[in-house]
């Protein structure tokens, strides 16, 4: 059947069926899955998916994280996590044989709804001038929701794939996790490509940022000089370091420059996240002996957490002339997560046909070309198909806004759009034997 044909009925299909994918997508967002590391909520969201998996007819799988062989072990875990009542599922769809597969991943965790007020309960999936608020309503379960649409799109117009579909659910990306995102690629199934459909508006993004947090812990001493002595201002210490990272930015951004596909996209950048400083109960006029700076840095492939702060120490050595308390008050410097690595799609004719054909299909889909791939301007787990399995993974999600902040919220027509590109990219790779003559279901 020709493309078009096919594509006809997609987007008829969706119409169609609006009312339906809005409600899968409110029913996602009002399961609260929220990560609380080291813990998390993820298990009834968990068993939701599967449960919608084993109605479309789904070989489904629900397994215990902590029993696959090797996950501890491997350089890319992260320890410290509790996986207790915290599974992983994945569900396949058989093809005739034949096509290629294609995976969707998706993480079940959300961030906290934090303590700043939302105009609607972050749980409710309210829908107001065509967005849906909720946590994880745009990172990432209204992508989550689209992809499970689009399965369920070509099954009711009687798409028969030649290549397998897997739709995975894993647990604690957030908060740099995940664990679960490995657990899965050692665990298997394996696919000749994966999509991964965090928000990046519509965009393709066969690259990803990397990026870590860190804490430099400053001790200085404080009193007050009556009689010569050598008071350290631990704060002092801490607003000096602010500015070093600020320079370390742009000396990072000259040595690194942005590689081509971030020239259009958010460049690496360094940040500060916060500043922790001082006893609330102290005197008025003590001043404070400990100081902490939090900071986010990022990188791109191929750079690494340790070359990262191996670099930051260089650097602060050579500019102690600038920030002379930043001498005799040095920091210590310990991650508070994992540093995140950068990862992008192989150079090679797999990667460069899938990205030919979700361009096309996109294009059919959204009735206007979809761009030119750039770099995801975040972190995500995708490095754990890139770097650490056989399945390489792109970046594709819907449009939205307020990613771990209150009223965030799902674009519904990007939702609805994102759904019918799914459906044309799947049928495309994986290859049709045959299609049903039916009409599409009212």
């Amino acid at each position: 059947m020709e493309l078009e044909t096919l594509s006809r009925r997609i987007g008829q299909w969706v119409q169609t069926n609006r009312e339906e994918a809005v409600e899968l997508a409110q029913c996602l967002v009002r399961i609260e899955s929220v990560n609380h590391p080291p813990h998390g909520n993820e298990r009834a969201f968990q068993h939701m998916v599967a449960e919608w998996l084993r109605s479309e007819g789904a070989e489904v799988e629900v397994y215990d994280i902590r029993s696959v062989p090797g996950l501890e072990a491997h350089p890319g875990y992260m320890q410290g996590r509790d996986y207790a009542d915290r599974p992983n599922v994945v569900g396949r769809f058989r093809g005739e044989g034949g096509g290629r597969s294609l995976m969707f991943s998706s993480h079940a965790d959300t961030v906290h709804e934090g303590r700043k007020p939302w105009r609607f309960p972050p749980f409710s999936g309210v829908i107001e001038n065509d967005k849906l608020y909720g946590r994880g309503a745009y990172d990432m379960k209204g992508g989550l929701a689209a992809s499970l649409m689009a399965i369920r799109c070509l099954r009711d117009l009687g798409v028969k794939l030649k290549g397998d579909v897997i739709a995975e659910s894993v647990v604690d990306e957030e908060y740099g996790g995940s664990n679960g995102a490995l657990a899965a690629r050692l665990h298997g199934p394996d696919a000749d490509m994966a999509i991964i459909p965090e928000p990046s508006n519509l965009k393709l993004y066969p690259a990803h940022l990397g990026g870590g947090a860190w804490k430099a812990a400053f001790t200085g001493k404080n009193g007050i000089v009556f009689n010569g002595e050598q008071i350290v201002n631990a704060l002092d210490a801490a607003v000096d370091f602010v500015r070093l990272l600020r320079e370390f930015g742009d000396h990072l951004r000259n040595r690194y420059p942005a590689p081509e596909l971030w020239r259009s996209s958010k460049e690496a950048e360094v940040a500060t996240l916060k500043i922790v400083t001082g006893d609330p109960n102290r005197e008025v006029t003590e001043m404070s002996d400990t100081g902490e700076v939090r900071f986010w840095i990022e990188g791109y492939p191929g750079m690494t957490g340790d070359g990262i702060i191996g670099e930051l120490w260089s650097f602060y050595e050579s500019r102690l002339d600038a920030f002379p308390i930043l001498r005799s008050c040095r920091p210590v410097i310990t991650p508070m997560i994992r540093y995140l690595e950068a990862s992008a799609l192989p150079d090679d004719e797999r990667s460069r046909t899938f990205l030919e054909v979700a361009a096309s299909a996109g294009e059919r889909s959204l009735g206007k070309p979809c761009g030119e791939p750039m770099g995801a301007p975040f972190t995500c787990d995708a490095f754990m198909f890139n770097l650490y399995s056989s399945t390489p993974a792109l970046v594709l999600g819907p449009t939205g806004g307020n990613a771990h902040a209150p009223d965030e919220y799902l674009d519904i027509d990007s939702y609805l759009s994102l759904i019918a590109w799914y459906a044309e990219l799947t049928a495309e790779w994986c290859g049709i034997c045959a299609m049903a003559d039916r009409e599409v279901k009212a």
